[in-house]
């Protein structure tokens, strides 16, 4: 620890720039006066980022330590958050690029002096807080996890997940593996937080981190273990305003650690695939959360990457999947999907046809039924016609494009059928089926 002063001893307004922890619970319920007292910080935050700056303009350099508290005071403004505005994020990217240079230390002197502190009254139950590894068995026996959920004075900090974000940025896999036991603990107890809110900011993190740690380190440690049991467990957190979000971040975390642990064509990503796809997806979120709109089509967004991963093996679930992909594309009292719903739905449609190519001529009549019931629908809609019709009825001929070329096996019955098709309405059918797409642009529209 350095013999000078700390910075804020020098210049105590750092103090102000505190995130208030009435942050963390804001939302449309949140009383008026609490909204206009985080409002008046929020514009005294503006000012003492500028002043901090002229401040440090003046002053002779600083040491390590200083610097630590400067990027830590500074970073939580570097991104989206409620208590950002865009004067405070500018001035703080300002203040970040011009004054700090030794990254690596800064960032191992945030985590080990501001970060680590925060997080240490409640130690993750599966977690060896002095090394990042995987314990062989949960701390604290089977009752373990009510000591990790008791207290938690970390939701204080509503910053402190920001900070982190900005730690991650600023390093290499060298610096990952070096400060990989002051990273890991905070991620996995956000993570595995019983609250969504926590969770998808504990997603977020391991997805940054995911892009830097090798597979050897995830492997090395057992992370890449309690990151998969954790996904996992996020896809169950339903009936919430953040499990869209959740949905689609979580998958996307998934993969990622599937595709670097995993080789292409073994047993283990077969398995984990199958987890993600069968259990999780089709076997939790499509059954208990059928009727919540919002839910369905966030983990229709993000299916077509499924598959893409998966490839032929999601054949295995196509008694779920075609039905599934077809049903928001056909006019009902009860399906009240949205343009883009349809559209997501689409692409995924196109997604699994490719990939489960030769499969897919015994649904050719499930998936031509569903497409012409959407055309002639569209059509029967005139009065409504936008840029986004026109962009369906584009992914529709390209579907149709798509099913001709991946039934080739039985392509004169299929084009037998788009014969009888066209004859019962010549006007309406004819730019479905002759129109020149390209098969992809269901996928890529």
């Amino acid at each position: 620890m350095s013999s000078r002063r700390a910075l804020e001893e020098e210049y105590p307004s750092m103090k102000e720039l505190r995130v208030p922890p009435e942050f963390a619970t804001l939302d449309e319920d949140t009383e008026s006066e609490i909204i206009v007292r985080l409002q008046l910080w929020k514009r005294r935050a503006d000012e003492v980022l500028v002043s901090l700056r002229d401040y440090l303009r003046t002053r002779q350099a600083m040491d390590i330590q200083q610097e630590a508290e400067v990027a830590y005071a500074t970073a939580t403004f570097d991104g989206e958050e409620p208590w950002v505005s865009e004067t405070s994020r500018a001035t703080a990217r300002d203040i970040l690029s011009s004054f700090l240079n030794a990254k690596p230390d800064i960032v191992e002197r945030i985590l080990r002096d501001f970060v680590k502190p925060i997080f240490r009254p409640n130690p993750h139950p599966q977690v060896n807080v002095e090394t990042g590894r995987k314990l062989p068995r949960p701390a604290g026996g089977p009752l373990g996890h009510l000591d990790f959920l008791e207290g938690q004075e970390w939701k204080n900090h509503p910053a402190i997940a920001r900070a982190l974000s900005w730690c991650i940025s600023q390093a290499d896999s060298r610096t990952v593996e070096k400060l990989w036991h002051l990273y890991i603990p905070p991620i996995m107890t956000l993570l595995d937080d019983h609250q969504a809110p926590y969770k998808m900011r504990g997603v977020r993190l391991a997805s940054q981190l995911l892009q830097i740690a090798s597979a050897d380190l995830l492997r090395r440690t057992g992370i890449d273990i309690l990151l998969l049991n954790s996904f996992k467990t996020n896809l169950t957190f339903l009936h919430t305003s953040e499990t869209p979000d959740l949905i689609r971040a979580t998958v996307t975390a998934s993969l990622r650690l599937t595709e670097i642990t995993t080789t292409d064509g073994s047993n283990a990503r077969f398995e984990q695939l199958c987890s993600l796809l069968g259990d999780s997806i089709i076997g939790n979120v499509w059954i208990y959360a059928a009727n919540e709109l919002d839910t369905i089509e966030a983990s229709v967004n993000v299916l077509p990457d499924i598959v893409r991963v998966f490839d032929i093996g999601s054949a295995r679930y196509l008694k779920a999947l075609i039905p599934q992909l077809t049903f928001p594309l056909i006019p009902a009292p009860e399906n009240g999907a949205s343009m883009p719903f349809k559209q997501s739905s689409l692409r995924a449609l196109c997604a699994v046809m490719l990939a489960c190519a030769p499969r897919i001529p015994k649904w050719r009549g499930t998936i031509l039924d569903a497409i012409l019931r959407c055309w002639i629908h569209v059509a029967e809609q005139r009065h409504e016609h936008n840029a986004e019709s026109v962009k369906l009825q584009k992914q529709l001929r390209s579907a149709c494009a798509l099913l001709t070329s991946t039934c080739e096996p039985v392509v004169d019955d299929i084009k037998g059928e788009y014969t009888r098709v066209l004859a019962l309405n010549p006007e309406l059918f004819t730019p479905l089926f002759t129109a020149p797409v390209k098969p992809g642009d269901a996928r890529n529209p």
